[in-house]
């Protein structure tokens, strides 16, 4: 057969394969976010420079089965993906184009457990409240690891006032044949009220201890929320202390406003502050529309930055 016959029949099969639901579950679920955004970028001392960029767009699976007596079975599979040409997407990490979430667990009334390639435990619980408009200028001001591969994760239940999880990253053997430290992430929430209380802790071969703590509180149509983290890298300690308040103007537009400080011990001058300000607009169910402004302030000389990035993101 034909490739472009081969490729005719998946594309035609994976409506069905979607939409179906077979007795023991949804073993089949096509899913995606499409994110495409034009950038101008300035650099003190240099020109404005317009591209087009990718926020981060990625397409996968995943499903479920019922395995019986209130186990259920779960997989994910979830590529990363460019809307722009793939060569360079000026984001702080290098992964573009590579697996994102890999991984196959079960799941019950006592929480789940799971093994493969998943986000960051204190990414979800922590960084997530710096990273709300996942934007590669909100890359920059985030300590944890957005994806960890090679680990086994446990998320409790969603308890009345809270729930938490435990990620083990499997540790591996050197050049030398001898055993890698193994990485530990520890992080929960507590609910009290209408707000939230997060807290992380990560111990890593590559730092010496990662800590974090964040605050949400929804006051009507605002929602104000603030991050503290610490960061042990053995030569210096870096902190991070962010606010945040997100304004609902209506059922459909959200504007947002945070300021970032990030300083360290060395006697560097490596000081920075993050000015964020965005607004995201819902034109429907699936469609977004939004647009940010983002200006850093750097000690060190010729450092400072600003941009103006607008895009869609489309989920499915």
């Amino acid at each position: 057969m034909k490739q472009g016959t081969m490729l005719a029949a998946l594309l035609a099969a994976i409506p069905t394969l979607a939409d179906g639901p077979s007795a023991d579950g949804e073993l089949f679920t096509v899913f995606g976010s499409l994110r495409p955004e034009a950038i101008a970028l300035s650099r003190d001392g240099g020109d404005v420079a317009r591209r087009m960029d990718d926020g981060y767009s990625r397409l996968g699976v995943r499903g479920e089965s019922d395995l019986g007596e209130g186990w259920t079975g779960f997989y994910r599979y979830e590529r990363r993906v460019s809307a722009n040409d793939g060569e360079s997407d000026g984001a702080s990490r290098s992964d573009r184009n590579e697996l994102r979430q890999v991984f196959v667990g079960v799941r019950g009334d006592r929480g789940s457990l799971s093994i493969g390639r998943h986000y960051g435990l204190y990414y979800d619980f922590i960084d997530d409240e710096l990273d709300r408009h996942r934007s590669h200028y909100s890359d920059a001001i985030v300590f944890g690891d957005l994806f960890v591969s090679n680990a086994l994760v446990y998320r409790s239940p969603d308890m009345e006032h809270g729930t938490f999880g435990i990620l083990v990253e499997l540790n591996d053997a050197d050049a030398s044949g001898d055993a890698v430290d193994e990485r530990l992430e520890v992080a929960g929430t507590v609910r009290l009220g209408g707000a939230s209380l997060h807290a992380g802790y990560v111990q890593s071969p590559t730092h010496d201890g990662l800590l974090g703590i964040a605050l949400s509180r929804p006051a009507g149509r605002l929602t104000l929320s603030g991050v503290f983290q610490q960061i042990d890298r053995g030569a210096e300690t870096e902190q991070l202390l962010s606010v945040a308040t997100d304004v609902r103007v209506s059922d459909s537009r959200t504007v947002r406003f945070a300021v970032t400080s990030r300083t360290d011990d060395s006697g560097a001058d490596n000081d920075d502050i993050y000015l964020i300000a965005g607004a995201d607009e819902r034109l429907s169910k699936h469609l977004l529309a939004f647009i940010e402004v983002f200006f850093r302030a750097a000690d060190t000389d010729g450092a400072d930055e600003s941009a103006v990035i607008a895009g869609f993101r489309f989920d499915f």
